[in-house]
């Protein structure tokens, strides 16, 4: 596999057609969260980090998610809010916004994301901070690529079937708005590494394998 740099990760961000996806069944999802979705560039890999969040936090405990979160009165963009909150949560200083995902709504709550991808400093040294994360976790984006399928849980609406992605990471499961903004990344990353992006297929998951 061969890995992009970032600069041609970037122009391919920039290509992307980002979306803002309507509000889901039964929710408003008008509150923003931004969020950073961090990819760390290794000799032959391509890493993208995720936190498992501390189980005490009042808003999605235990799930795996992006560093993000809601903005504050200090934060002048919402780009702004994302990379405060990974600072925050991870220690991640000196990142690079590199471009944006689509805004994607959360059945769980009214929030959606605003995902930016950016480029992690080389060296450096993430940190969980305990407050929020119990955990900083990393998706191997060559093992990903290389798998014969992705998982996806099948939902309806308006009569209209669709599948929901899925990633397996160890013993956590990836869902929901976080697994939408990484399958987006990875559609924009299959192209540029060379390889297709696997097939999304249902069967071995169902909501209430992550939906407690």
């Amino acid at each position: 596999m061969s890995l992009p740099d970032p600069s041609s990760l970037r122009a391919a961000l920039a290509d992307f057609d980002r979306k803002e996806i309507p509000q889901l069944p039964g929710r408003r999802n008008h509150l923003r969260a931004g969020v950073l979705v961090p990819v760390e560039w290794g000799p032959d890999d391509l890493a993208v980090v995720l936190t498992e969040r501390a189980a005490h936090l009042t808003n999605h405990p235990g799930e795996v998610s992006f560093p993000g979160g809601r903005p504050e009165d200090d934060d002048d963009s919402i780009e702004a809010t994302a990379l405060r909150e990974a600072e925050e949560e991870v220690g991640l200083r000196g990142a690079r916004v590199l471009g944006r995902l689509s805004s994607i709504p959360l059945y769980t709550s009214d929030y959606r994301l605003e995902p930016f991808v950016a480029e992690v400093p080389t060296g450096a040294d993430l940190v969980a901070s305990p407050d929020e994360v119990a955990a900083i976790l990393r998706l191997s984006v060559r093992d990903t690529l290389a798998l014969p399928n992705l998982h996806g849980i099948p939902w309806s609406h308006e009569g209209v079937e669709y599948l929901s992605p899925l990633f397996e990471l160890g013993d956590a499961l990836v869902y929901g708005g976080t697994a939408h903004a990484l399958h987006e990344l990875l559609v924009v990353l299959a192209p540029l590494v060379g390889v297709p992006l696997p097939p999304m297929k249902p069967g071995r998951y169902d909501w209430t394998d992550v939906l407690r």
